[in-house]
C-alpha cells in the first residue's frame, strides 16, 4: 500500500473515529511478495532475484514465522466505512508512482 494512500486512510479514521473499529489498510489486491518484487524489477529493468524454496530462506526467527502464515486481507471495510478511494488501488500503481517521482527528483537535482 502506498504511503499516500496510508495516510488518506489514518486521517479519514481520525475525522470518523469508531470506537473499537479495526480496519486492514492494504490496496486492492492482495499480492504474494514475489509478485511485488518481479513488477518492481520490471519498472527497473533488472532481472528479478531468484527464488529460494521457503525451507531454504536464511530468515529470522519473526521473518519465517510471518511468512509462514502470511495471509491476505481485505480493505473493504476501511474503504466502505471510512469512504476512501484509493489514489494508488494496486502496488502497480504505487510503485510506478514512486519510481516517476524518483526520476523527477533525480532530474530536478541535475538541472
Amino acid at each position: 500500500m502506498h504511503v499516500e494512500d496510508i495516510a488518506a486512510a489514518l486521517a479519514a479514521s481520525l475525522a470518523h473515529p469508531g470506537a473499537g473499529a479495526l480496519f486492514n489498510l492494504a490496496d486492492d489486491e492482495p499480492a504474494p511478495p514475489q509478485d511485488v518484487i518481479e513488477y518492481a524489477c520490471r519498472l527497473l529493468g533488472v532481472a528479478p532475484p531468484p527464488l529460494i524454496p521457503f525451507e531454504q530462506a536464511a530468515l529470522s526467527g519473526m521473518a519465517r514465522s510471518f511468512y509462514a502464515d502470511n495471509k491476505r486481507v481485505s480493505n473493504a471495510l476501511m474503504k466502505s466505512a471510512l469512504g476512501v478511494i484509493l489514489r494508488f488501488p494496486t502496488y502497480r500503481e504505487g510503485l510506478a508512482a514512486i519510481l516517476a517521482a524518483e526520476r523527477a527528483l533525480r532530474k530536478a537535482q541535475e538541472t
